[in-house]
């Protein structure tokens, strides 16, 4: 075999923890040959694919959980197109449609933690080391960018990054830890259904029972009095709002590109422990009526569910327009998302009339 034809492994890897193993021991392939083609023979190319048979050898206690986890089956996608379909079994169409066109989001094990993703070309991130913490760009960001990154670092003009970012330089792991990201041996309907999700008060738990600051004992805690709201409401800014789907994108375009807006509404998912909250900050998602049209599958229960979302921000400041006092927001509609707001984005054409009824639940009325 010629040398440019060989493939060299670096240092670093026979250095890793890993390095004691053959390239055989994880790939398959034939060993003691001298040929390209007959080395070849039985080699698997990504052997954290599928079923992670590598990794399991030795992980297998996290490769059944991460089977089970919202990376591996984007179980939320699902559990919103059963809601706004009416369909409780997706059909083997429809699932080979979704792998074709969505699924590029699915992660391997070894897309994690040895190369970038597939969905944007794959590619070693340090030679061909395993990286117990994986990459916050290569990796993270290269799925979680268009919005999550570029609110962490600031990358929307206009809007600073997150106080955690800059000055405080913390990475993604710092909140988020591998029992969320590998799952817990559970498929959760949702990503905001995962126990091991972070939470303000992991790391603040003194905003609970603050009394000094009239803000945080109005707002964030207690069985009664003013509402409470999360704290995106008082500490994020100005986030990215979607009104197109991206299926079929290259025929149909997209007619309204993202806009950075920032609306306050009722918590469409309530939950007594983790989201007790009366206002949290809404995201508008990319869902139309006419979204799977290419598909040939038709929405009609798509007012079944609102089209703006409970939101996570990752842009938070720990001064923001709105809590600069407390007319700054209360007696500001334009942070609330309102029946007239909704009707203003109507007749611009951004969002449709089943939008209307779609969001009932979660406009604001009146301004607190």
């Amino acid at each position: 075999m010629e040398v440019w034809e060989k493939v060299q492994v670096g240092s670093e890897f026979l250095e890793d923890r890993h390095g004691s193993l053959s390239c055989i021991s994880c790939h398959g392939g034939q060993s003691g040959i001298q040929t390209k083609e007959a080395a070849h023979v039985g080699m698997i190319a990504d052997p954290s694919a599928g079923d992670a048979p590598a990794c399991r050898e030795c992980h297998a206690g996290i490769v059944e959980r991460h089977a089970k986890s919202v990376h591996a089956t984007q179980s939320g996608y699902f559990t919103m197109f059963e809601k706004r379909t009416g369909q409780t079994q997706v059909s083997e169409e429809l699932r080979s449609m979704f792998d074709t066109h969505c699924a590029g989001c699915h992660t391997s094990c070894g897309q994690c933690h040895i190369s970038r993703p597939t969905s944007v070309r794959g590619g070693l991130v340090q030679q061909h080391v395993v990286r117990r913490t994986p990459s916050q760009v290569s990796n993270c960001i290269a799925c979680h960018g268009s919005r999550v990154g570029d609110e962490y670092r600031g990358r929307n003009s206009g809007i600073p990054p997150d106080v955690h970012y800059l000055p405080g330089n913390k990475d993604c792991f710092f909140c988020h830890t591998g029992m969320e990201l590998h799952g817990d041996g559970t498929t959760p309907e949702t990503r905001y259904e995962v126990d091991a999700l972070p939470q303000c008060v992991d790391c603040h738990p003194e905003v609970l029972t603050d009394t000094e600051n009239l803000q945080h004992s109005l707002h964030a805690g207690g069985d009664s009095g003013p509402p409470k709201l999360s704290c995106q409401v008082c500490h994020s800014v100005g986030y990215k709002n979607c009104y197109n789907c991206h299926v079929d994108v290259e025929e149909r375009g997209l007619e309204h590109p993202s806009q950075i807006d920032f609306r306050i509404g009722r918590n469409p998912i309530p939950d007594d422990e983790r989201r007790p909250w009366d206002y949290v900050v809404l995201r508008h998602v990319p869902i139309a009526p006419n979204s799977f049209e290419p598909w040939g599958v038709d929405l009609p229960q798509y007012a079944a569910e609102p089209t703006w979302k409970y939101a996570t921000p990752h842009n938070i400041r720990r001064e923001t327009p709105q809590n600069a006092s407390c007319d700054a927001c209360h007696e500001d509609e334009n942070l609330f998302l309102t029946g007239d707001y909704i009707e203003a984005l109507i007749g611009e054409g951004v969002m449709f009339p089943e939008e209307r009824d779609a969001n009932q639940d979660v406009i604001v009325e009146e301004l607190p």
